[in-house]
C-alpha cells in the first residue's frame, strides 16, 4: 500500500512540475511575436536571393501563363506586403529602409502579415506537440475571431482565414504555416469575391548564428467576378542569406 501511495505521489509531483515548466499559450504567442519582430529586423541587415513565380491558372488549375522574377535583396532594403484595396489582394514591393519608414509614416502601406498584427485577429488554441522536419514543435490552431478589426478589403480576407502553425519549441520560431478561407469573401459588394485563398509557408534554419528565416511559400487564390474569375498561384523562395554592410544612410 505504501509503495502504491509513493508511486501516486511521485506521479502527481511529476505532472505538477511538468505543468509549471511548460509555457502557457499566452507566453508562447508572446515569444512568437518577439521572434518574428527579430527576424524582420535581421532581414534588413542581410543580403539574400529571392525568386517569385506567378502562374495564371485555368479552371482545372493548370498553368496557362508564367512570370518569374529573380532579385537580390541588399542590406538596408526590405520586402513589404502591400494591400491592394481594389482587388482585395496583396503585392510585394522592394523598398529601402528609408522608403519603408516614409511609407509607414504616410500610412500608404502596412505590414499586414507581421505576427503582432495577425495574431490578435484569431482565436488561437494549442492542439498539442509534434515534430516538423526533425524538430520538436507546438502545434497551434487558429480560426476567425468575430470581433477582429476590419478597415479594408484586405482585412476582410485575412480575417476569414483558418489554419495551423508549427512553432519550434526551442525558441518559438515559426517553421510552417498552412491556412485557407473559411468561406468566400465579398470584396466589391456583389460584383467580386475571393472564393479561394490557400497559404503554405516554411521557415528554415538559415545558419547557426542567423536562426530561422523564411525559406519558401506559396499562395493560391481565385477571385470571382460577374465577368469570370482570376485564378493564380504565387510561389516565393528565399535563400543564400549572408550578412552584408549597410550603405551610408540606410540604417534600418
Amino acid at each position: 500500500m505504501r509503495k502504491r501511495q509513493w508511486l501516486l505521489l511521485c506521479s502527481v509531483i511529476f505532472l505538477t512540475v511538468r505543468a509549471v515548466a511548460e509555457p502557457r499559450l499566452e507566453e508562447i504567442l508572446q515569444e512568437v511575436v518577439a521572434r518574428d519582430d527579430e527576424a524582420k529586423q535581421l532581414l534588413l541587415r542581410l543580403e539574400y536571393s529571392q525568386e517569385v513565380r506567378t502562374d495564371q491558372l485555368d479552371n482545372m488549375g493548370n498553368s496557362k501563363k508564367t512570370d518569374e522574377i529573380r532579385m537580390v535583396v541588399k542590406p538596408g532594403e526590405g520586402l513589404l506586403l502591400v494591400p491592394n484595396s481594389s482587388a482585395g489582394t496583396v503585392s510585394v514591393q522592394k523598398l529601402s529602409s528609408q522608403q519603408l519608414r516614409e511609407a509607414r509614416a504616410a500610412q500608404q502601406v502596412s505590414d499586414v502579415l507581421a505576427m503582432r498584427n495577425l495574431l490578435p485577429r484569431y482565436a488561437i488554441h494549442l492542439e498539442g506537440e509534434g515534430v516538423w522536419n526533425g524538430q520538436r514543435v507546438y502545434l497551434l490552431g487558429f480560426e476567425p475571431k468575430p470581433d477582429a478589426p476590419c478597415r479594408s478589403r484586405a482585412d476582410r480576407v485575412i480575417n476569414a482565414l483558418k489554419g495551423k502553425l508549427w512553432v519550434r519549441k526551442k525558441d518559438c520560431s515559426i517553421l510552417h504555416v498552412e491556412a485557407n478561407l473559411t468561406h468566400p469573401v465579398p470584396i466589391a459588394w456583389i460584383f467580386a469575391s475571393v472564393d479561394q485563398l490557400d497559404i503554405w509557408y516554411e521557415g528554415a534554419n538559415a545558419s547557426s548564428d542567423l536562426g530561422v528565416l523564411p525559406a519558401s511559400g506559396w499562395v493560391e487564390y481565385r477571385v470571382g467576378t460577374w465577368f469570370g474569375s482570376n485564378h493564380a498561384r504565387q510561389q516565393v523562395a528565399m535563400r543564400n542569406y549572408r550578412r552584408g554592410d549597410l550603405t551610408a544612410g540606410s540604417e534600418p
